[in-house]
């Protein structure tokens, strides 16, 4: 009776364990060419201070094929938080994003919340909460210049 107890209990917490993490499928629009791929990068907020800054810190990366002129990325299994996506299109294949002689992107990115200030925008300009099986958001490409 014990052991059939016990099973119960560790199938109740097991189901709630793994009812607490969903599925984040990232739409990403205003791609102006097919031209090489794009890099996805999810950062929880653990690692806030990283985003941006330290792309081998992000939680999830992913590199995304484009298919006229449109791409979707879709990151499973991601514990509720909270968190934040950066992106950008590397047009030239190199795994890095281009930069002008000041330091302001030349290929395209974009940013969850489509937030584009001035600078570059902080995890919490960015942040949004993953707390259901699924969540779709829109990511607009960005061209500085």
């Amino acid at each position: 009776m014990k052991k059939i107890i016990y099973l119960n209990l560790f199938i109740l917490f097991s189901i709630s364990v793994f009812a607490q993490t969903g599925s984040l499928k990232i739409t990403i629009s205003d791609i102006k060419n097919n031209d090489g791929n794009i890099k996805v990068a999810l950062f929880d907020e653990s690692k806030s201070e990283a985003f941006l800054k330290k792309l081998e810190l992000a939680f999830r990366k992913k590199i995304v094929v484009i298919n006229n002129k449109k791409a979707d990325v879709t990151f499973t299994n991601i514990p509720y938080g909270t968190y934040a996506v950066i992106l950008f299109h590397d047009e030239n294949n190199n795994g890095e994003i281009e930069r002008s002689s000041i330091g302001f992107p030349v290929e395209p990115y974009g940013v969850s919340g489509n937030k584009f200030v001035i600078g570059a925008p902080k995890f919490n300009d960015c942040k949004f909460k993953i707390k259901s099986s699924f969540k779709t958001i829109n990511i607009v490409m960005k061209s500085f210049l």
